[in-house]
């Protein structure tokens, strides 16, 4: 690894232990609150600063690997390894841009369609694409893994998409779209960390078929945790959706 990519990975893993103590501060915090605000300020910047120098490391791994002749067909562990990373870099980047961003044009939705927004949707979508590509042209014992998790970047883009194209179409969607992205950026934090980093810092090993716990459980969790967080606030929202609806009288039947 050259001093560069050195660099960029200490940087990374500073910002990801950081970033993971800030994201659990909102969670608990009054919404709106000046400690949900500022938490929240820190996570998005190291998220920021772990997401991208994500990307660089994945391509500098990649590059790495292929400059020192180890095969994509010899070693696609490897690369799977390198390609997620950098799949997950992007993801996460776009799902915590997006939640700022709607914030910044609650009041102004319209504004939150812009040629950047809109190339970041389309390049998670295009990260899922890709790993699924490589995981079907590439098969390893990576492979599930990857096909399981890659429906996330797909999906990060096409909610992106659907909320600039139809902006203000559900009244406190800019909020459903804030809570939820910050939510899914804190599953792929955790995600990263189970994966890549807890093992280097904490003498365990995982064997044997629960070797996939750390890889899948971050989202079993937080994606259902953001259904009903999101139902939550629906019902709180929209009072008339949790009023039970009135029965016909016997006159009237």
């Amino acid at each position: 690894m050259t001093p560069l990519l050195d660099v960029l990975l200490k940087a990374h893993v500073a910002a990801g232990f950081v970033g993971l103590a800030a994201f659990w501060i909102p969670v608990f915090a009054r919404k709106g609150g000046r400690l949900h605000v500022r938490a929240g300020l820190v996570y998005t910047w190291c998220a920021y600063i772990v997401t991208l120098s994500a990307v660089i490391v994945a391509a500098g791994r990649i590059g790495t690997h292929l400059s020192q002749g180890v095969g994509v067909t010899e070693r696609p562990d490897l690369y799977g390894f390198a390609l997620f990373l950098g799949y997950l870099g992007v993801t996460t980047f776009a799902m915590v841009r997006q939640a700022m961003r709607v914030v910044a044009t609650r009041r102004t939705p319209e504004e939150l369609r812009t040629p950047f927004h809109e190339a970041l949707a389309w390049a998670s979508i295009a990260g899922s694409v890709v790993v699924v590509a490589f995981a079907l042209g590439v098969w390893s014992d990576l492979s599930p893994v990857l096909l399981g998790l890659s429906p996330i970047g797909l999906f990060t883009g096409r909610g992106m998409l659907r909320l600039m194209r139809t902006p203000g179409a559900e009244r406190m969607g800019w909020f459903y779209s804030h809570m939820g992205s910050m939510l899914g950026g804190g599953i792929a934090f955790h995600t990263a960390f189970f994966v890549f980093g807890a093992q280097r810092l904490f003498p365990y090993e995982i064997a044997g078929s629960l070797g996939i716990l750390p890889w899948i459980l971050p989202a079993a969790i937080g994606i259902p945790a953001i259904a009903v967080w999101t139902r939550f606030y629906r019902r709180k929202f929209n009072p008339a959706e949790r009023r039970p609806r009135s029965r016909p009288s016997a006159a009237g039947a």
